[in-house]
């Protein structure tokens, strides 16, 4: 999705509910010089009605996928990524995930695919999880994903109440770019944490290569981060998911009111 810096444009999902995007726009979308041209045009005309695109510290964002996760329907649309042992449920409440057997994470992908994105989910680690892998267990939310693993990563560790932003390579490597504690903000396993994550390209006075990331935890912000060399990451997809560093068989969690944005103006 190509909103700022002149990459091949990713194909939204342009709704306000759980459906996806209208078959001919996706086909639009899919067509990268056709896409391009017409997000260019989009952008002129909208730099010159309301003034330039803020940039990615300050951009304000528009909603361009929702999705409450409490109907068959809504929860249908969100997929397992990859091919881990992870069980899934749902109630009228939210979508519930089970790590598997010898397993340390599962993700769950989004319909919408992006470079320069904004996910937030409200998501829940239950107590039910092992005593033995709760306090190093996570509830995150990841940009920028490939097949390979890599990807940028916010996750909350709500036993805890810490937070890590990371960005782990196509080998699996993990270079933690920013980390803390906030007990304040961070809510216990059982309550609701909503997480956030963007990462925008874009960044005023920056390499058009830097993405600035974003990490928020119910409305606080915990991490601001520039990446400069946030073009190595490749992939597009968008994830939820529930892990640990070790194996998390077992970890509950739950997610719901789930929304993606982009830049706008972009």
């Amino acid at each position: 999705m190509r909103f700022s810096t002149p990459q091949p444009a990713a194909r939204p999902v342009l709704a306000s509910g759980p459906r996806p995007a209208p078959r001919g726009i996706r086909r639009i979308l899919a067509r990268p010089a056709l896409s391009a041209c017409l997000l260019s045009l989009a952008a002129a005309i909208l730099s010159a009605g309301l003034g330039a695109a803020p940039p990615a510290a300050s951009a304000s964002t528009l909603t361009i996928y929702s999705n409450n996760l409490k109907t068959s329907a809504g929860q249908a649309q969100i997929r397992q990524f990859g091919k881990a042992s992870c069980s899934r449920g749902g109630s009228a409440k939210a979508l519930r995930v089970t790590v598997g057997k010898a397993t340390r994470e599962c993700f769950f992908s989004v319909p919408v695919n992006g470079r320069d994105l904004q996910a937030s989910v409200t998501a829940r680690l239950f107590k039910k999880t092992p005593k033995r892998i709760i306090k190093r267990t996570w509830v995150a939310v990841n940009l920028r994903q490939s097949a390979d693993g890599s990807r940028y990563q916010f996750a909350v560790m709500p036993r805890t109440r810490r937070y890590s932003l990371r960005k782990v390579d196509a080998k699996g490597q993990v270079k933690q770019l920013a980390q803390g504690k906030s007990s304040k903000v961070i809510k216990a396993p059982d309550k609701a944490n909503k997480i956030t994550l963007r990462a925008f390209n874009g960044v005023k006075g920056k390499p058009a290569s830097t993405a600035r990331l974003l990490g928020m935890v119910n409305g606080k912000r915990l991490v601001l981060h520039d990446d400069a060399h946030g073009n190595e990451l490749e992939g597009r997809d968008t994830t939820i998911s529930v892990g640990s560093n070790k194996g998390a068989r077992n970890a509950i969690g739950s997610f719901l009111n789930l929304k993606i944005a982009m830049p706008d103006p972009f």
